[in-house]
């Protein structure tokens, strides 16, 4: 898509710092994090964020239903499984549909819940909405969002945005609910948004 631009994130847990996402600012700003301190450790929501490489050399963590293809070429990618061994702070949610192995990242800092969504829900042009692609499993896709709904959070932080428009996304668990069971509807009637 054109006109859309993807972002890593520097989350600091109790013990750690985490970045979320893979995208090509983290090789631009590779000095910067490593100011900042450095972090133990990418996850990857989905293998489509394998196309920027491996940048900080740091273990990289993706489901291991989007393994094979993230190893394609980011050969040193582990299971997501492997990190929740590691770490309770941020919860690891499983959301197949956009790819077979799409995850989200709930992380509940003070008393914020923050939902790293990647691009299986996004704000486009000011409406949340999904990216059905042709490897998507549509059912899936709907099942997932719906679970999502449930899940109370305060701030929505997709991968990908629209150059130059809000990046994150403040909501509540009511409203929430309501724009993810409106991008169901969408998505049951055949559409990809």
């Amino acid at each position: 898509m054109q006109g859309v631009e993807v972002r890593s994130y520097l989350i600091k847990t109790d013990d750690r710092i985490v970045v979320i996402y893979n995208s090509p600012g983290l090789s631009r700003d590779k000095a910067a994090i490593a100011d900042l301190g450095k972090p133990s450790s990418i996850l990857m929501s989905h293998w489509h964020e394998a196309m920027y490489g491996d940048q900080l050399e740091i273990p990289t963590y993706v489901s291991a239903a989007d393994l094979s293809q993230t190893n394609a070429s980011m050969p040193k990618v582990a299971d997501l499984l492997a990190f929740h061994r590691l770490s309770d702070s941020i919860d690891i949610i499983s959301t197949p549909g956009h790819t077979a192995g799409f995850t989200m990242f709930l992380w509940t800092c003070g008393d914020r819940r923050v939902l790293f969504s990647g691009d299986m829900i996004w704000l486009h042009d000011g409406r949340w909405d999904a990216v059905v692609l042709g490897e998507s499993d549509r059912q899936q896709y709907i099942a997932s969002l719906e679970a999502v709904a449930e899940i109370a959070f305060d701030v929505l932080v997709p991968w990908v945005s629209k150059r130059a428009k809000p990046y994150a996304i403040l909501s509540d668990k009511y409203s929430a609910r309501a724009q993810i069971l409106e991008i169901v509807r969408r998505v049951r009637n055949g559409e990809n948004a």
